[in-house]
This record gives structure tokens, sequence and C-alpha cells, in this order.
């Protein structure tokens, strides 16, 4: 039997190939679902877990725009900008400020 790998969709070969190179690589990322409502994630590497103090189970299913980081200093016209980019499948530079699990 396969193993998950934290994965809440089915295996599937290309989301295999992409998990493979990006923790190649050192990178945290999350992996989301553009097919249901809110784009939510349905990867995350540990990398992302660690950087953010969230679990796994925390971060799956959640939105990709990533609210439940959301904190006092994230500016709205950020937040604004990378939903309209994740909604409207436009690439897009933004700086956004992000809290860990603690608040940090």
């Amino acid at each position: 039997m396969p193993v998950r790998r934290g994965h809440v969709a089915p295996q599937n070969t290309f989301l295999g190939l992409i998990i493979r190179k990006f923790e190649g690589q050192n990178r945290k990322f999350v992996i989301a679902n553009a097919r249901v409502e809110n784009c939510a994630i349905i990867y995350c590497n540990d990398g992302f877990c660690e950087m953010t103090g969230f679990s796994r189970p925390d971060i799956m299913q959640k939105p990709c725009t990533c609210d439940f980081l959301h904190g006092d200093l994230t500016d709205k016209e950020a937040i604004n900008l990378v939903a309209q980019a994740v909604l409207g499948s436009e690439e897009r530079k933004v700086e956004i400020t992000y809290y860990r699990k603690d608040g940090e």
C-alpha cells in the first residue's frame, strides 16, 4: 500500500513529482486544489510546518491564502492582492507579514 505522506487528495504522479522536486531543494511550501472552494491546501511539507509552528493536520484543508497566518500587522491591501491573485489565477509579487502559531 502506498504511503500517503500527508496528502488530502488521491495519489497523483504529477503531485508526487512536484513534492519530490521541491523537497530536495530545502523549500517550504504548500500545494492547494484550485478546483475546490477556497483553494484548500492538500499538502504541506515539513519545512512549512516548522516555519509556521502549525502541525500538518492544523494546515490541511485551510484556504491557500493562508488566512490562519494573518495578524495585527498584516496589511489588508496585501491580503486582498493575494486573494485576487489566487482566485484570478494571476502571478503577483506581494510582500505580506505572516505570523507563526505562537504569534511571533
